[in-house]
């Protein structure tokens, strides 16, 4: 679900197989307080533990208001 409405977005993101990966299952239990259950989303400074549409979605502004800031920044330089 939250792989799809990040394409559905247009959002790029990088995905981990934690049940392969040891060093992604030992970062993903650090940022979020030590979580064994997935999708553990880190956006827009906030860490997510399961998926819930409307945090994410929360989230999604506040990372397109921050790339309209950057943008702006960039044009004033």
């Amino acid at each position: 679900m939250a792989k799809e409405l990040l394409l559905q977005k247009g959002v790029e993101y990088t995905a981990y197989d934690v049940t392969k990966d040891k060093a992604a299952l030992e970062e993903m239990r650090r940022i979020s307080g030590g979580a064994l259950r997935v999708p553990v989303i880190s956006l827009c400074n906030e860490v997510m533990v399961g998926f819930d549409r409307d945090r994410v979605e929360t989230a999604l502004r506040c990372l397109d208001h921050s790339s309209e800031v950057q943008s702006k920044k960039k044009e004033s330089l």
